[in-house]
Order: structure tokens, then sequence, then C-alpha cells
């Protein structure tokens, strides 16, 4: 009751309006994006029917094999994502990335009760977060990712943790397709207070997508470390 208190007070006296009209409503003031951006620009995606989506990478299947799946080893056993990456959800990323705009992250909550559920199933032992670079945590005080870890925590009683450290000061973006699988090999550590400790299942969060290169090299050092199996949710997956 107190919280709830708290919240009406900080809304009434901050209020956050919408990063990109600048109107105030009560979606804004939870998401940092009004209702009717929202209806404009973050209208319902098109996917592939649900029969002919991989069950690992949830990449689109085309003539009953996994482009994905067979041009690599793939180490998580499932992938989820909240949206597909349209212009609406990139400028969004880019907003919270460098416009100083954290509390758009929120708007990513909207999409994860639909595979609340299936998470809660799972039974993780810990949800993981990917370390910042250096580089940029100045800049982007708050991760991308922060508000959902947040919320999955919450609900499903599940700790977050960050069980890696960040060796390379190199960035994933503007790298080739060859190259951010080459940089992520060498990119990351897990931690000596974590290592040859893990054990169980993991959700692995992380913001965007792409070639899964991270994301995958994060599986892989769970998995040497004595994880059962690693499941990866992202904020936005590229479209296939």
């Amino acid at each position: 009751m107190i919280r709830k208190f708290i919240i009406l007070l900080l809304d009434a006296l901050f209020p956050i309006n919408c990063s990109f009209c600048g109107r105030f409503d009560f979606f804004s003031s939870k998401l940092s994006v009004c209702k009717i951006c929202y209806k404009e620009r973050g209208k319902e995606q098109v996917t592939a029917p649900r029969d002919f989506i991989c069950d690992i990478c949830a990449t689109e299947i085309i003539h009953e094999d996994c482009a994905y799946c067979n041009s690599r080893n793939v180490f998580f056993a499932k992938l989820y994502y909240i949206r597909i990456r349209g212009d609406f959800e990139r400028e969004i990323i880019q907003k919270v990335k460098f416009g100083n705009a954290p509390y758009l992250s929120n708007y990513f909550r909207l999409g994860v009760r639909k595979c609340l559920s299936s998470l809660k199933e799972r039974n993780y032992t810990a949800i993981v977060s990917i370390p910042s670079n250096k580089k940029t945590i100045r800049n982007r005080p708050i991760p991308v990712c922060k508000p959902v870890t947040n919320f999955l925590a919450r609900q499903t009683q599940v700790e977050a943790i960050i069980p890696f450290i960040k060796k390379s000061k190199e960035l994933q973006s503007g790298k080739s397709f060859r190259d951010r699988f080459l940089h992520a090999q060498s990119a990351f550590a897990i931690k000596k207070s974590h290592a040859k400790k893990i054990s169980g299942n993991y959700l692995l969060v992380d913001d965007v997508f792409t070639t899964g290169a991270t994301v995958n090299e994060m599986a892989k050092l769970l998995l040497l470390n004595g994880a059962k199996e690693v499941d990866v949710l992202v904020l936005v997956k590229g479209k296939n």
C-alpha cells in the first residue's frame, strides 16, 4: 500500500511524458510511451506460423531445415523473444542506450507475460545478465534489460546474477557476422566465484538477438561450469 502511494506521488511530482511525442497519460507514466504512439507505432507484428518456427532458436524453418541451427553449434536450449525488431523497436533501443530515456525499457515488459508461464515451468536457478562494457557504462548507467530482468526476478522468485566478467573493451555492434562470433569467443570469462559452481537451469537475458553470438557464447560458458540447460530471453529479435 505504501509503495503504491509513493509511486502515485512520484508520478504527480515528476510525470514521465512520452519519449516520442511529449504527451502525458497513464501509458507514458509507466512505459514512457503514450497510448496513441503505442497504438500507431507499436502495432502487432506478423510472424511466421508457430508450426514453421524452430523450437530452439525461433527462426523460420524453410524446407524443413533450420538454417541457424544447422550453421553452428547452438548451446542454448530455447530462445524466447518479446518483439520482432522493427523501426519502432530499433528506435526504442537507441533512445534507451544513447538518448537518456531509461524508462523506455519498461515498454518491453508488456510482452513478458506472454511467455512468463513457460519460464516459470523451467524452475531456473538464476536469471543471468550480461555485463556492460566499461566504455559505455558511464553513458548508459541503466542497462537496457534491467527493468525486464528485475520484473522477471520478482515474478519467478528467482535471483538475478552476473556471473561473467568482460575481458574485451570492444563492442559487438559494427562488426561483421563472422567477427561477432570470433569476438564473442574471447570477450567474456566466468567469475572465479562461479567457476565450476553452477548447477540447474539458467535464463540468460539480453537486449537484441542479431547473430546470437554473444548469448550463445554465454550459454556455453554456463554449461562448461556446470549448468544443466540455458535458455535465452531477448527483448528484440532480428527478422528471419
